[in-house]
């Protein structure tokens, strides 16, 4: 058989191989391994939203429907409503971050997972943009996403969406997970209604993790390296004095604050450089009081949500 031409880039470490799982492996070896990295390549925002060059994601469910929503002059919302009728008390609600490093993604990330939880979950979800690096840098990403957490639950949100504030989850994927868990301890610190619940996917919750920390046991985990975790940081937070404020790293937030976190569920990969950091934060919910389950997934990489395909 003749040798593929094309350039790898990106190949297995052969430390994982025998952790990773076989359909995983079979996909990065056919697809992502050509892929040049991220951090390789000169920053263009036109990267923010270009076409994925692989397949592997699911495609959308059909709901009753999906609608955008601009609000506060820089941010937006897509709104899915399920196609059943709207329970007397309003919908319940799942506000949702997505992922990217805070630099990349936007409202189209994420929309076949979101449109199946809407249809399958039986409730209404709403995805909150938020303003990118490098060219918005920290703290843009959290005061978007808690001025989109504060409209959908005021008086003018809820008539708009038909909302149960009382039935209010947040929610995300890798930094976006993270955003969703300095939104439930932003509302603690401002005294702001409290969500019910949080759903933490792949979480960001330590930005002072590195290689040779909490990192080091899947230091050589495919797509997510080090180093491409470590770009998105300098893109988002180019001041490393501010890696150790609590709404970076929730994990360092006070601990009268953690345990006013609402209940939660964090679903982590087991061959992700981010998964010690999830599963640290579930166990110091715990520790502070707070019902906290962490799910791993086993041979999963940081790309078990994006290749729900």
């Amino acid at each position: 058989m003749a040798a593929d031409p094309r350039k790898i880039y990106q190949p297995l470490h052969p430390s994982m191989l025998a952790r990773l799982d076989p359909e995983y492996i079979a996909y990065h070896n056919a697809h992502l391994q050509y892929i040049p990295s991220s951090e390789s390549i000169p920053w263009s925002a036109a990267s923010r939203t270009a076409p994925s060059p692989t397949s592997g994601a699911s495609t959308p469910v059909p709901v009753g429907s999906i609608r955008d929503h601009s609000f506060g002059g820089h941010a937006s919302l897509r709104i899915f409503t399920p196609s059943s009728p709207k329970p007397e008390k309003g919908w319940p609600v799942l506000i949702w971050y997505h992922g990217g490093g805070w630099t990349m993604g936007g409202l189209n990330s994420e929309n076949s997972f979101l449109s199946r939880v809407c249809k399958d979950v039986d409730m209404l979800v709403v995805s909150v943009d938020y303003r990118h690096a490098p060219e918005n840098v920290y703290p843009a990403a959290i005061d978007d996403a808690v001025a989109g957490y504060k409209w959908i639950i005021s008086a003018p949100g809820v008539q708009e969406l038909g909302i149960d504030v009382e039935r209010t989850a947040v929610g995300g994927l890798s930094a976006g997970g993270g955003l969703a868990a300095i939104v439930s301890l932003k509302c603690a610190h401002l005294s702001l209604p409290r969500p019910k619940f949080q759903l933490l996917l792949l979480p960001v919750i330590d930005n002072t993790a590195t290689a040779s920390t909490v990192w080091a046991r899947n230091a050589n985990a495919p797509w997510l390296t080090p180093a491409r975790m470590t770009w998105y940081r300098n893109m988002y937070m180019p001041n490393p004095q501010n890696w150790t404020n609590w709404d970076v790293s929730p994990n360092l937030a006070k601990a009268e604050l953690l345990a006013q976190s609402p209940s939660t569920w964090i679903a982590v990969s087991e061959c992700d450089i981010l998964c010690d950091e999830g599963k640290g934060f579930g166990e110091l919910l715990a520790a502070n009081g707070v019902e906290a389950h962490v799910e791993v997934y086993e041979g999963g990489t940081h790309s078990l949500l994006i290749l729900d395909g």
